[in-house]
């Protein structure tokens, strides 16, 4: 019955295909010109093709267009779940696009890049679908890739306006005209902003951005449309990340000494609530925050150097390890950098890739501590210069449980980054270059950093 219906509906296509190339084909030469637009397809056509379609490929042809995505909605199918991707700039596809690399397909995409052209780019991070940018002066933007949907937030020059005053008297007149110079700019679009977390709403007005910004890493939050950045005075240490909580609402903060804050944006003020006390001394290292699939609150270090100076600066009693043997049982801190055996893969490992190691732990909030994990089951994580993701690798073939894939977020930015792009297996505790598993089509320039997204229509 199923490959009747299949023939059937391959020769409505090629019906409605045939008509609709006949009435093409009797039209004037500059008039089919003009008409040969897939996105002025007659709606019929476009029925009866996306009714052969299977459900992947229908639901992709709503990203064409508005029409396209108009005649998708006609079938009601539920959103499917997006897989990460890598968005990247390609000397390919030009300085006003981007690629969008699917690992789940091994397809890549050229995609709208709106704002500078890429040499004139800095900081890019991506969260919920959203790209968060800045302009050549460093004044920032959302924008999503996928609809084209865009806004501008406030300017550079109203976050922490109160901060070095000889500084900002370099960069802006008394009219509000920029008068940098080329050191400035790069500053700016470079150093200005290290984290970023964006609120889900049907809105892109609705949504609230949280950035950790510089000077110290403080914190800042605004709306498309807001005259400037607030301030959040409660918070003056430095923060390692941040992420938004679609279940509760919330804003995760994480602080360069393990402790984490919710913070609480909905109210009339703002209200801060610390859930885990710190679990370190300050370090060198890159932390993240991440939640499952089941809402699961995770903390994840990456390491620079070796997992043993990471262990000697933890405060006792405030984070379970795991043992020597690898079983289930759990160790409190040890600070005998002999006693913790662990190999440094860094051998026969590019220059390029300065990670060294990666440790994930489960934030325990009832026991204020936390809990290292060497196996975090059938899912994977993406980190780096975007709101950390963990999807279940059933739904994507070509992603390994149990693996982090991770770009390079380094804050010391250079005129051309690094290719810290690497794959790290959690419970194998092993490393391979990121490029060897994927190779994208086309190569990354040096700016900006390739970042992980995931599509949102």
């Amino acid at each position: 019955m199923g490959a009747v219906l299949s023939c059937i509906a391959v020769c409505l296509v090629l019906t409605a295909t045939w008509n609709y190339a006949r009435r093409w084909l009797m039209m004037a030469q500059d008039a089919a010109v003009s008409a040969a637009d897939w996105a002025d397809l007659p709606e019929d056509l476009l029925l009866i093709v996306m009714a052969a379609l299977d459900i992947q490929s229908l639901a992709r042809s709503g990203a064409v267009c508005t029409s396209w995505r108009d005649a998708c909605s006609t079938f009601r199918i539920r959103e499917l779940k997006q897989a990460p991707c890598l968005f990247y700039a390609c000397e390919k596809y030009g300085s006003s696009d981007a690629a969008l690399y699917c690992p789940s397909t091994d397809a890549t995409f050229r995609v709208p890049f709106p704002g500078p052209p890429h040499d004139k780019r800095g900081f890019v991070f991506s969260c919920n679908g959203w790209v968060f940018a800045a302009d050549e002066v460093g004044n920032p933007y959302i924008f999503n890739p996928m609809t084209g949907v865009q806004a501008a937030l406030p300017r550079v020059q109203t976050i922490n306006p109160g901060r070095d005053e000889e500084l900002l008297a370099n960069w802006w007149d008394d009219e509000g005209k920029h008068v940098w110079g080329p050191l400035d700019f790069t500053w700016a679009r470079l150093a200005e902003y290290c984290r970023v977390a964006i609120s889900t709403a049907a809105e892109v007005t609705a949504c609230t951005v949280l950035i950790v910004h510089m000077p110290e890493w403080r914190l800042s939050y605004a709306r498309p449309g807001d005259k400037g950045w607030t301030l959040l005075p409660d918070v003056k240490d430095s923060v390692s990340d941040i992420l938004y909580n679609e279940r509760d609402g919330l804003f995760y903060i994480l602080i360069g000494d393990g402790s984490v804050f919710t913070l609480d944006l909905n109210g009339p003020k703002p209200s801060l609530t610390r859930i885990l006390r710190p679990v370190q001394q300050y370090t060198s290292i890159s932390m993240y925050l991440a939640l499952t699939p089941s809402g699961e609150l995770l903390q994840v270090w990456r390491i620079w150097s070796s997992y043993q100076d990471a262990v000697k600066d933890t405060f006792k009693g405030r984070i379970d390890f795991v043992a020597k043997d690898n079983t289930k049982e759990h160790t409190e801190t040890m600070t005998n950098d002999q006693d913790i055996e662990v190999p440094l893969l860094v051998d026969n490992v590019n220059d390029e890739v300065n990670t060294t190691e990666l440790v994930v732990f489960k934030v325990n909030i009832k026991k204020k501590k936390l809990v290292e994990l060497r196996d975090i089951g059938d899912h994977a994580l993406f980190l780096g210069f975007n709101a950390s993701i963990c999807v279940p690798t059933k739904d994507f073939f070509r992603f390994e449980p149990n693996c982090a894939y991770l770009t390079d977020d380094l804050e010391e930015h250079n005129e051309k980054l690094r290719n810290d792009r690497v794959v790290w297996n959690i419970k194998k505790r092993s490393m391979e270059k990121l490029d060897d598993v994927w190779a994208c089509t086309h190569p990354y320039l040096p700016l900006p950093a390739p970042i992980w997204i995931t599509p949102r229509f």
